[in-house]
């Protein structure tokens, strides 16, 4: 007798026919437009709503390295063996994932990811690439946003909240971890308010804690609530740990991006408006003295209800709507004033150059000059790019901090510090009193004092 093949029939079709009645139809539930329905949880609705605002990051640095030992070596071994010591092209990137806030291709993800990067691209999730450039940068919040070229509205993520989160509630990470694209975990708010110290000199707090994973490559993405809104962005692991994750509540991002949207450039369009980042309207904080703004009327307490005729819900779509612009164009404002609306108009000028030099003696009484990186190899300095301290004003804020000669000043606040028209730019909206972190770099070593501005006449 020839031995019989296994037959695999669906149990559920072999119930049917043991019990002599037809196969169970497909769930009622599920209709004709979406016969998917009755699988389609809140996690799934969640995820389809959001994932086309995910994108993956690339970025590329490219750097000229020499053997460490360069600055030792006689020069007549150079001029002997030059090709042992001809600089070589070191070519490194990061890949990390970011989230569409603005249908105009702004982008928000961590500093960490487009750090001093020369090229970013964008991967959407349909698989298109757009080459990104960076607005700003705040390294100590780890945040950063980027603008991507493109020629047609995209999908934005919605903003949540992230003041009403509760332990044990559903969270959703999206991301790109090991360059998975748009790769999905589920889990809960484990914990809020959590503080972590990724390396010695770096501290994050106020962090959500999560199970969902999250790993390299998922930084810079989001933290969904079970309404597809973005209520974190996910910044760091715990190395070694398993089940433990951490995000930047959605609320203190906001905060941060209002920040950096409002930076003033040199040769970049300015209007002068500060907003007051706690509030999700666009309510005016503060207005430089001699903008387009202060000179049309705007004060402060008003708020921006509509630019161009169109509304203006929230702060950060009005700030990069008003990016868009370009210097010499006109911009009109719907404006609401103790219970009248205003039709205010002004002209977008260039952003003025404030000489950072001088501020800077003037606020801390530290002297500094552009650093080249000629004179960077002649110094022997660790960096080739930045401010040189020349010396300080005895009695200074910059004389109480410690600062010497020879110190290399590399960032102010949140922002990379190359040239005097970077610095000039921050310190022009730096206050009498105002407390200003400077990182600096001193032979081997980077160290960051607080300063208190003083009085320019002081």
């Amino acid at each position: 007798m020839k031995p019989h093949r296994l037959l695999w029939i669906p149990l559920g079709l072999t119930l049917a026919l043991a019990s002599g009645v037809r196969a169970a139809a497909p769930p009622t539930n599920a209709t004709d437009n979406d016969p998917l329905s009755d699988r389609r949880t809140p996690v799934v609705r969640a995820v389809e709503k959001a994932a086309p605002a995910v994108v993956n990051i690339s970025t590329k640095q490219v750097r000229e390295v020499r053997p460490y030992f360069w600055m030792e070596v006689p020069d007549v071994f150079k001029r002997e063996f030059g090709d042992l010591f001809k600089p070589r092209r070191q070519v490194t990137g990061s890949l990390g994932s970011g989230i569409i806030i603005s249908p105009r291709g702004y982008i928000v993800t961590n500093a960490h990811v487009v750090g001093q990067a020369d090229e970013i691209i964008v991967t959407m999730a349909d698989e298109t690439q757009h080459k990104a450039e960076l607005v700003s940068a705040d390294p100590e919040g780890d945040l950063a946003i980027i603008k991507m070229e493109t020629d047609k509205p995209v999908a934005a993520i919605h903003l949540g909240t992230s003041s009403d989160l509760m332990i044990g509630e559903t969270v959703i990470a999206v991301g790109n971890p090991f360059g998975y694209q748009h790769t999905v975990t589920t889990g809960v708010v484990s914990a809020l308010d959590r503080t972590i110290e990724p390396t010695p000199a770096t501290k994050h707090e106020g962090l959500i804690q999560t199970d969902a994973p999250i790993n390299p490559g998922n930084s810079g993405g989001p933290l969904l609530n079970i309404r597809g809104e973005l209520i974190g962005i996910n910044t760091a692991i715990r190395a070694g740990a398993q089940g433990l994750g951490f995000a930047i509540p959605v609320d203190k991002v906001r905060a941060v991006m209002i920040g950096l949207l409002s930076v003033r450039s040199a040769g970049q369009p300015w209007h002068g408006i500060r907003f007051d980042a706690a509030m999700l309207a666009p309510v005016v904080q503060e207005v430089e003295k001699g903008s387009p703004a202060a000179k049309a009327g705007i004060l402060k307490g008003d708020r921006i209800e509509t630019l161009g005729g169109q509304h203006a819900a929230e702060v950060i779509e009005l700030e990069t709507s008003m990016l868009d612009h370009k210097i010499g164009d006109g911009v009109s404002l719907g404006v609401r004033r103790e219970g009248r609306t205003l039709d205010i108009k002004f002209t977008l000028a260039e952003a003025p150059k404030p000489d950072g030099v001088k501020l800077a003696r003037a606020l801390f009484g530290i002297h500094v000059q552009e650093l080249k990186p000629e004179l960077a190899r002649s110094l022997k300095l660790a960096v080739d790019r930045g401010l040189l301290v020349g010396g300080v004003d005895p009695g200074s804020p910059a004389a109480s901090a410690g600062f010497e000669h020879g110190d290399v000043v590399v960032q102010v606040d949140q922002y990379r510090i190359y040239d005097a028209d970077s610095l000039g730019n921050l310190l022009a909206q730096v206050k009498k009193g105002e407390r200003i972190l400077f990182y600096a770099v001193r032979g081997r070593s980077v160290a960051r004092a607080v300063m208190a501005a003083r009085a320019p006449a002081e």
